[in-house]
């Protein structure tokens, strides 16, 4: 399948989510990744596939990130291609309707690793990620930041028109 066919696809999962996101622990979500958790997909890609669409950058052709801030920019850029406005956020920022936040980590250390992970929020403040590929969903309670060993990003929100149109 071509890239902008999967990219349809993750628009069309996106499109059915009720904002802000609810804690879920649903099976289709256990064949993907944290991306996929965090941005609200529920496509789920085949993994004979070359390239996997939930590679960070993947969407914008824009991998692999080098480091923070490249992973920052490419996240950014991934998200407009799928049609999810984003911005710079913080712990403590408040939500609006129709959006959600997720935290971003990278790995800033070891050179050629490429290694991320996302949590996100849920619509009760409290925190949830997709631990990885075949792996479950845990729940973090309200705070998301000893999830992982792999440095901060930032906290981002997410949102969609109120008619979750693109």
């Amino acid at each position: 399948m071509k890239k902008e066919e999967k990219i349809a696809l993750i628009r069309k999962s996106i499109k059915e989510n009720k904002y802000p996101l609810e804690y879920q622990y649903i099976s289709y979500y256990e064949s993907s990744n944290c991306y996929s958790y965090a941005i609200g997909s529920t496509y789920v890609e085949d993994k004979n596939e070359e390239e996997y669409i939930y590679n960070l950058g993947y969407m914008s052709s824009l991998y692999p990130a080098k480091n923070i801030i490249e992973a920052e920019k490419v996240f950014i850029s991934d998200m407009k291609v799928i049609g999810i406005n984003v911005r710079k956020s913080s712990f403590k920022e408040q939500l609006h309707e129709y959006e959600w936040k997720v935290v971003f980590f990278y790995d800033n250390y070891f050179q050629d690793s490429y290694d991320f992970h996302f949590a996100r929020q849920n619509a009760d403040g409290n925190w949830s990620h997709q631990e990885g590929i075949w792996r479950p969903i845990r729940y973090l309670g309200n705070n998301p930041e000893y999830c992982t060993d792999l440095d901060l990003v930032g906290y981002y929100i997410l949102s969609v028109k109120k008619d979750n149109s693109y």
